[in-house]
């Protein structure tokens, strides 16, 4: 296993950049909308060249007599196979046996697992693609004949093969989760989460009855090609433009504006206040990984003081957060997993938080509150910044990644919250591709009010090693 995550990281640390979301704009897509090319300095059409990998059986010292040849998207050959959903599986198997050898068949196996855990339940394999390469029941593997082969195989054989992974799969329901149709998973390997989602590729060689079988076999890392729904079209003329976003109330179709919350406290340990908090968040609800969610929020309060307080970029704290559902816990809740289960009550992790700068709209006009006292407002806008490396959302199973951005108890100078938990939470999906035909997003933060995000993940993250792994 150590080697296998040493493996990932030199994987990753080197993976191709044509592989989902590419940020040099210079991917081209395929009519099914995955990157088929790139474009030399001259603006030429070059394809992508695959990377060619290969596995080998051999015997003590003797040269390989079996040699497993697959083509992926990995950097080098040294790095872990690599698909994008869509891809094909292709290669050879070759023997060049120096001796006879009674075997039966050969075939090429590429499966999908979910591992509980090392103490758990055996692994569930919710995808698996098997093609035979080779039987005695096709005859001479040198000849054109189809009587049954009844001699053994010595000297060279080669054998091309094509797997492909289908983008969706229907699970049976069990005792512990309900029967659906859902997509494949991204690779998923956390060093302190029991649970994860592995692929491998195999190719079997069966002989005849009393001798021992072989293998070869290698991990891949499978990345599915998700893509959110296109945003409104002023915000996609102002990523085309580069001009600034326009808010919930210029942009209302661009926004899911939430009902508003009021936030409680006290200041300099005398004095209780309280603010209205109107929250917004880009529509549609569903994020790419490695862009921005773009983010607005409106204080109000009769008392300036405290609203000056709150409204401090560094006072509000909005948070991306994960949530992830192993498989021991659904034994154990009424014995069923249930698809549309809500995980909000399960531990959240802090992935990313929100950078803030003050509007350029600016607030809405101050009002009156009853005969003297007078509304005070502050707008601010927000975004926050998705990290490479994310999981996309799923659910398979007894498994899930669950996401949603949450304002939590606001952590402002001389203030104490009197609330301990989130104040709102929303659900959102993650994804991995960008949307189709539209312009990239963009990132608006100020350089002097984009924080250093020093909250943007926590010890879940930092301790395991691991927080680069898995950056397609």
């Amino acid at each position: 296993m150590a080697d296998y995550v040493q493996r990932i990281v030199r994987t990753l640390d080197s993976m191709d950049p044509t592989i989902p979301p590419s940020y040099d704009g210079t991917t081209h897509s395929a009519p099914g909308g995955l990157p088929s090319y790139t474009r030399s300095a001259s603006g030429t059409p070059q394809r992508r060249v695959p990377t060619e990998h290969q596995y080998h059986l051999a015997s003590r010292s003797k040269p390989p007599w079996a040699t497993l040849t697959v083509f992926s998207r990995a950097p080098t050959p040294g790095n872990l196979l690599t698909f994008l959903e869509g891809d094909k599986i292709t290669g050879t198997f070759t023997f060049n046996l120096g001796q006879a050898e009674s075997i039966t068949s050969v075939s090429a196996v590429a499966r999908g697992q979910i591992f509980p855990g090392p103490a758990e339940r055996e692994a569930l394999t919710f995808v698996e693609v098997k093609s035979t390469l080779w039987s005695k029941e096709n005859g001479d593997p040198r000849s054109t004949g189809t009587s049954r082969f009844s001699g053994k195989l010595v000297g060279y054989y080669e054998w091309p093969f094509t797997l492909e992974l289908p983008t969706t799969v229907t699970i049976p329901g069990t005792n512990h989760f309900r029967a659906g149709t859902v997509a494949l998973p991204q690779t998923f390997l956390e060093r302190r989460f029991p649970t994860s989602v592995q692929y491998v590729l195999v190719v079997d060689i069966s002989r005849s009855r009393f001798r021992v079988n072989s293998k070869v076999q290698t991990m891949f890392a499978y990345v599915p090609a998700t893509r959110p729904p296109p945003p409104s079209p002023l915000r996609q003329l102002a990523y085309q433009e580069n001009t600034p976003l326009l808010g919930p109330d210029a942009d209302p179709a661009g926004w899911e504006q939430f009902p508003s919350f009021v936030v409680r406290g006290t200041v300099f340990s005398t004095r209780r206040v309280e603010a209205t908090c109107h929250f917004a968040l880009a529509k549609p609800l569903c994020y790419t990984r490695g862009a921005p969610i773009p983010c607005a929020i409106t204080l109000s309060s009769t008392d300036v003081q405290a609203l000056d307080l709150l409204s401090a970029p560094r006072a509000i704290s909005v948070h991306l957060r994960r949530r992830l559902k192993p498989l021991v816990p659904a034994s154990k809740r009424n014995g069923m997993f249930d698809a549309n289960a809500d995980l909000s009550a399960d531990p959240a992790e802090n992935i990313a938080a929100a950078t803030w700068w003050p509007s350029l709209e600016g607030a809405p006009e101050n009002t009156r509150h009853g005969f003297s006292r007078r509304i005070h407002r502050r707008r601010l806008d927000g975004e926050i910044q998705l990290p490479v490396s994310l999981k996309p959302s799923c659910r398979i199973a007894h498994f899930a990644v669950e996401y949603t951005v949450e304002v939590l108890p606001f952590k402002a100078t001389a203030f104490v919250s009197a609330d301990t938990n989130s104040m709102l939470r929303q659900s959102v999906e993650v994804v991995t591709m960008f949307a189709s035909n539209c312009p990239r997003p963009r990132a608006y933060a100020p350089p002097q009010y984009n924080l250093a995000q020093e909250e943007a993940r926590d010890t879940y993250f930092n301790a395991d090693g691991l927080s680069h792994v898995w950056r397609t």
